[in-house]
């Protein structure tokens, strides 16, 4: 006799759930996997997930065979899996259902000595058939990029032209000096973002004046070009090739955001006040465009000769990795500045490169004043002087002075080593930091701890250590970045002054701090963590990054993970050091991807 399963809770058929809250349901998963396996479980959610599956579409080339575990290659038994991708594109009704389309990686050029003899390749050209031919049947195409080793030709921009819905477009332009036939990219009207990537004029880039001097809606630009001008000392760009036009035509850009990369050419070739629209910029960012390195600096001077004759007074986010005079007195204009970011991601690199061109006299410690490095250190680096030095205390005059109360992100340069009271001064000038990072002088905790009840808002801060000289034998924070680093930590961000705390970084080292949990008083070593070696157990919810607290999703909210649990572990009648013998902060290493969208880790390089 077969037995009846009953359960005191009614069935619940997914036929009862309102669409609606299906479709809610179904916006959180992003994962392109999870999104697959979705539209094969019914028809309905088929139907319902098959325009998230095919929203964004990234095609990947390959320049060699990738195989798999068991030996064969990808796509065998019929095309790469480029090819067949653009295939379903064309031959599937599944297009019109796309709103980005990119296509990145490195296309295998044949018959390259074709464009020598004036004749673009066959395979090229059939490329640019088939993504043309792709293009076509997306109604909806919101953007789209060529991201690869080869050259888009006139027919792709036709294609982008015939896409009333297109507002972004990233091009990305090759770096070899093959001859290819040179495109005058055609006026787009609804363009909204435009990204140039690569840019070198000795490469045959297509001509981009003519869209934008046409581009009236254009609000993002962003021109990267190629670090190889820079790197040789080649001055062969100019700025009149890309703005000419505009200048010509009166023309003003009404951008919202501008960032150039790797430019290296001089000042008077052309006034970018008389291209772009001070008045609407809101985020600026400039990396790699004017250094002191031997080969680059006459250039590069002369835009240190020319003051703004107008301030972006309406500028939230402000992201370079140098600083000079002119720089430091826009500064202090900018009262509605909410991100300032010191990129520190080249100096690593070469201080990696280099490492014994480096010297400890990097290291300086602005207080009241910035000290320039002491005589014991070895031999000066020729980029940190007491010129440089005094620059530094002006940038930090500025911030503590005129600009502290509306920044939310800061992110100092790594060759600034603050003191104690250096800090203290600049968390009481910023209330509402909600991030920062800075390189102390002093490695104690404790020199810390006494300035975070100046910012309540603070849940994430980067304690930087790349600086030459910057880590000295083993201070208690330079321990906490080493093997024992969770450990360490559980005993230090235990007090109530950490409470807000959700992420610390020391030097390359990403931590979680979670809320309060209590060990047994045989066990409470300095080395117990979360029932590590004890028999404790945790008191709070919160014991993992994957929990969503009172921060919710970025760790911003009512109280960081330590306050929630102290108010729930606090009590019990005991005097509250003898508690606090027995209590640990949760303290987890994470991976860098843990905050990828923290922006003092985000930031810090030279993407953008």
């Amino acid at each position: 006799m077969p037995i009846a399963y009953t359960s005191p809770v009614p069935a619940y058929h997914h036929r009862n759930l309102p669409l609606n809250l299906l479709a809610l349901i179904l916006s959180h998963v992003d994962e392109i996997d999870d999104l697959a396996r979705i539209t094969r479980t019914s028809r309905l959610l088929y139907y319902m997930t098959l325009p998230r599956l095919y929203e964004k579409v990234t095609l990947r080339s390959y320049s060699e065979l990738r195989y798999k575990e068991n030996g064969r290659p990808e796509g065998f038994g019929s095309g790469s899996p480029f090819t067949m991708g653009l295939n379903g594109l064309v031959t599937k009704n599944v297009a019109r259902y796309v709103r980005s389309f990119r296509l990145v990686g490195e296309w295998r050029e044949s018959d390259i000595d074709d464009f020598a003899k004036g004749r673009v390749p066959d395979n090229s050209m059939m490329l640019n058939i088939a993504v043309r031919a792709a293009m076509d049947r997306m109604d909806r195409m919101e953007h789209f990029g060529w991201e690869l080793n080869t050259k888009p030709l006139s027919t792709i921009y036709q294609g982008a032209m015939a896409c009333p819905s297109l507002t972004s477009l990233t091009l990305k332009f090759p770096n070899t000096r093959i001859p290819r036939p040179t495109v005058v990219i055609p006026p787009l009207p609804n363009l909204r973002e435009f990204k140039a990537l690569e840019i070198d004029p000795l490469c045959y880039p297509d001509d981009i004046s003519i869209m934008l001097m046409h581009a009236k809606q254009l609000e993002a630009l962003t021109m990267h070009f190629s670090p190889r001008m820079r790197d040789e000392g080649e001055e062969s760009t100019n700025l009149n090739t890309y703005f000419g036009r505009c200048v010509a035509a009166k023309t003003t850009l009404q951008l919202r955001r501008f960032a150039l990369v790797n430019l290296y050419t001089r000042a008077d070739s052309i006034d970018m006040e008389d291209v772009i629209s001070v008045d609407t910029l809101e985020h600026m960012i400039f990396i790699n465009c004017q250094t002191e390195e031997a080969m680059t600096v006459f250039v590069d001077d002369t835009w240190r000769l020319f003051a703004p004759k107008h301030v972006p007074k309406n500028l939230k986010t402000m992201r370079g990795d140098s600083m000079d005079k002119n720089a430091v007195q826009m500064l202090g204009q900018l009262k509605q500045l909410e991100t300032l970011i010191t990129v520190s991601t080249r100096r690593r690199q070469q201080s990696q490169r280099s490492p014994s061109t480096t010297s400890n006299s990097a290291a300086f410690s602005p207080a009241n004043d910035l000290n320039p490095p002491s005589a014991s250190t070895t031999a000066p680096s020729p980029r940190i002087g007491r010129e440089n030095a005094a620059l530094a205390a002006d940038y930090l005059a500025a911030i503590t002075r005129d600009i502290g109360g509306s920044l939310r992100h800061l992110l100092l340069s790594d060759q600034w080593l603050l003191t104690p009271s250096s800090l203290n001064s600049l968390l009481r000038a910023c209330p509402n930091l909600e991030q920062l990072g800075v390189a102390m002088e002093d490695k104690n905790p404790g020199a810390v701890r006494s300035a975070l009840h100046h910012t309540p808002k603070l849940f994430a801060l980067r304690l930087l250590m790349y600086g030459p000289g910057n880590v000295p034998g083993m201070d208690p924070l330079d321990a906490a970045a080493g093997a024992l680093g969770e450990r360490i930590l559980s005993l230090e961000l235990r007090r109530k002054e950490w409470d807000n705390m959700r992420w610390l970084g020391i030097a390359d080292t990403v931590f979680y701090c979670g809320g309060l949990t209590t060990v047994s008083s045989a066990n409470a070593s300095p080395f117990a963590l979360n029932g590590s070696g004890s028999s404790g157990s945790s008191s709070t919810p919160e014991n993992s990054p994957g929990v969503r607290g009172a921060h919710g999703a970025n760790g911003v909210g009512k109280g960081g993970p330590g306050i929630q649990a102290r108010k729930h572990w606090n009590g019990g009648g005991r005097p509250e050091e003898e508690r606090d013998k027995d209590v640990r902060r949760v303290v987890k290493r994470v991976d860098r991807s843990a905050v990828k969208d923290i922006e003092i880790w985000a930031m810090d390089s030279s993407d953008v």
